[in-house]
């Protein structure tokens, strides 16, 4: 039993010292420092349990109890001190009483006067010499419970208060202490008298290795250490042939005894079982360290090649919106996000949000109608004022902000803005903010909310962070030229299709003003009037179809009405009423159907489609003249068809083929440009294509391409 207890001792000693290894090489605060102090106070504790268990001499034994009750005396004092620090708690004279009491039961137990704190050991299972109490002795575990229970109830008061990864912290700080003090206070049951022995000195080492975890997961007490794979790997094989040595030394002495069986014999089944049980249960136990520590969320390379390939095809600002919340979103899988953009009056104002709802699921919130459900209330919420001490602070950097680091840099920013940022994240549920600069202006905000896992955000998802904003940037810079460029072209557009329709309806109106000048002295001649009735009617006729082309050109409108159209069948239709109306057989000019009558179907708008068609076989027709051959083919491949009408004329050169498609852009001395750009947007809105194939004095062909309705 007395070695039991010794490894008990063991395990509490190098547990604490590697604990105690990792905060000093990565705990840089005050906090860091005191719980250094909170965990030698535990190692002395299980150093002295370690020599305990090996005394076989009782003063030697008593001498050892004394010295581990140094480390006994102050582990609820420092507790308490890390307690206060974590909970800002502002009891600086209870702090001074607790420690002031931890130094005079110091001395009592170092000076130790007839025997007041201890008294001597006693023979416990007949192998162990445990520690017997003075009367001074009882009221030191009065206050040392009373302190261990303040400083959980404190604690447990901040997990209901905090949220986010904070909250997760003080979870796994509570439930490792929990279980430390649960199994410590089996040793005060033993030394009270009632003899079970104190096994529970094997549970403080789980506070040791929750706190680990803690800290290498959640980076507890804002301790950032990063554990490489080899050393956890080293360390769990390390504690695996520890538990092995000592499932094999109690069982040899516990077979030794109860059953009569030689210590070789068990040595070398142990040995046994060790060498099959070994490999496969250190492989299970580093997949589990692998699954726990190192999973992999995502594939970092694989999403920044995905987000600089979309956004350099982005060009509404919108959608660069959408798709940045999203994929920030749902890579990091994470409770909220809020995008925020600088608007005119310069405050920033949310763009985009994507909260988690109640059965935890995904929901686009539209900001529209948000304002309209509580304005007043959504205007204080969702704005940042530029004039706050964090949009000033994040001007002058472009560090991404974490909440969880915030009280490590108040000497750096100073208490006024590190409240501000911690009440505008608060207002947002936030965690992390983002800035994005945009020609060296803070022009974008993005602020997200804590993981759905609980998990801190890594190093990576930082570097990741930090990349989508440069990436957002450009993005957002190039919209905004793109936007510029379309305006100015619009204008400029503007500005042709005013000169160009006003030079094209100042000529019939013209005829019609002279024509109506001669009226009053030529209303009795019969001839004038029906040449002047013909005139005006072709005129106006000109400038309705002036018109029209312009509202089609400049019409927004999406194809509403969709039907099954046979493309073979109105083409047919096309080119009787083109026959007719360009009077063909007048001017010699043929039309050949290379196509057979195949019924091919798509979806479509009849009129639009005829409209487009109409207006190709016109240019083809007026550049032919007099005599020509019209050809109209019709190709499909199960998926598009193909409609071809080549004609016979001129031709059209290089320069002008690169340009036919442009509104307002013609060779022809009538007309405004317009037919072929309206033709080119009909096409595009059916989901197709149109390309134009000529030689100058061979011909023309254009070749209309739709997809197939195979339903």
């Amino acid at each position: 039993m007395n070695n039991l207890f010794a490894y008990s001792g063991t395990l509490i000693f190098l547990t604490c010292s590697i604990l105690i290894f990792i905060i000093i090489k990565s705990g840089k605060r005050k906090l860091s420092q005191i719980w250094v102090f909170f965990n030698i106070a535990v190692a002395i504790w299980g150093f002295g349990a370690f020599f305990i268990g090996n005394s076989k001499d009782p003063s030697i034994a008593f001498l050892w109890w004394k010295i581990a009750h140094i480390g006994v005396i102050f582990i609820p004092v420092f507790m308490y001190h890390v307690v206060s620090i974590i909970c800002e708690l502002k009891q600086k004279r209870l702090l001074t009483l607790i420690y002031l009491q931890g130094l005079f039961f110091l001395f009592i137990d170092v000076i130790n006067p007839n025997n007041l704190f201890l008294s001597g050991v006693r023979q416990l299972f007949s192998s162990l010499y445990y520690g017997t109490l003075g009367p001074l002795y009882h009221p030191f575990f009065v206050i040392w419970l009373s302190i261990v229970f303040y400083s959980h109830y404190k604690l447990s008061l901040s997990y209901f208060r905090l949220k986010g990864i904070k909250k997760t912290q003080i979870t796994y700080f509570l439930l490792a202490t929990f279980l430390g003090f649960l199994g410590g206070l089996t040793n005060f049951i033993t030394a009270y008298g009632i003899d079970v022995f104190p096994y529970g000195n094997f549970t403080i080492p789980l506070y040791c290795i929750i706190t680990t975890y803690a800290i290498v997961r959640y980076r507890l007490m804002d301790i950032n250490f990063v554990l490489k794979k080899t050393a956890v790997y080293s360390l769990s094989a390390g504690i695996l042939t520890s538990l092995f040595v000592v499932i094999v030394v109690s069982m040899t002495k516990l077979l030794s005894e109860m059953a009569g069986i030689t210590s070789l014999t068990i040595t070398v089944i142990a040995a046994i079982t060790i060498a099959i049980l070994f490999n496969p249960l250190k492989n299970r136990i580093q997949k589990i360290i692998d699954k726990t520590f190192y999973k992999k969320t995502y594939d970092y390379y694989a999403t920044l090649h995905k987000v600089s390939h979309e956004l350099a095809s982005m060009f509404d600002i919108k959608r660069i919106y959408s798709f940045i919340g999203d994929i920030i979103f749902s890579i990091l899988g994470l409770k909220n996000i809020y995008l925020l953009s600088v608007v005119s009056d310069g405050d920033y104002e949310v763009v985009y949000r994507m909260p988690y709802d109640e059965k935890g699921e995904k929901r686009e919130v539209e900001i529209d109608s948000i304002r309209e459900e509580d304005e007043e209330r959504d205007r204080k919420r969702l704005r940042i004022a530029q004039d706050c001490l964090m949009a000033k602070f994040l001007r002058t950097s472009e560090n991404i902000v974490i909440k969880d680091e915030l009280p490590g840099i108040i000497d750096l920013l100073g208490q006024e803005t590190i409240d501000c940022i911690k009440i505008h994240l608060e207002l947002f549920d936030g965690e992390v903010l983002v800035p994005v600069f945009v020609d060296d202006k803070l022009s974008f905000l993005i602020i997200l909310g804590e993981k759905l896992s609980g998990d801190m955000f890594t190093n990576e998802d930082i570097k990741l962070l930090e990349t989508i904003s440069d990436q957002t940037a450009i993005a957002i810079k190039n919209a905004s030229l793109y936007a510029e460029k379309v305006k100015s072209e619009r204008l400029a557009s503007m500005g042709m299709m005013s000169a160009t329709f006003a030079h094209e309806v100042r000529n019939p109106l013209t005829s019609i003003k002279t024509f109506a000048q001669l009226m009053p002295e030529k209303h009795n001649d019969p001839e004038f009037n029906s040449t002047f009735s013909k005139i005006v009617i072709n005129e106006i006729e000109r400038i309705d179809g002036l018109i029209k082309d312009l509202l089609h050109f400049s019409s927004g409108k999406v194809l509403t009405s969709m039907d099954v159209v046979d493309i073979a069948a109105l083409i047919d239709e096309v080119l009787e009423y083109q026959k007719v109306k360009l009077d063909l057989e007048r001017r010699k000019i043929s039309v050949e159907k290379i196509y057979r009558s195949v019924k091919i179907n798509i979806m479509g708008d009849s009129k639009k489609l005829k409209q487009t068609f109409i207006n190709i076989i016109s240019n083809g027709c007026q550049a032919m003249g007099e005599n020509g051959v019209l050809k109209v083919n019709i190709n499909s491949n199960g998926r598009n068809v193909d409609i071809l009408i080549s004609d016979t004329g001129g031709g059209i050169s290089r320069e002008d083929i690169s340009r036919i498609f442009e509104p307002f852009y013609t060779t022809k001395s009538l007309g405004i440009g317009l037919g072929l750009a309206i033709s080119k947007k009909i096409i595009e809105d059916h989901g197709g294509n149109i390309r134009v194939k000529s030689e100058l004095s061979k011909g023309t062909t254009f070749i209309v391409s739709l997809p197939v309705n195979n339903n």
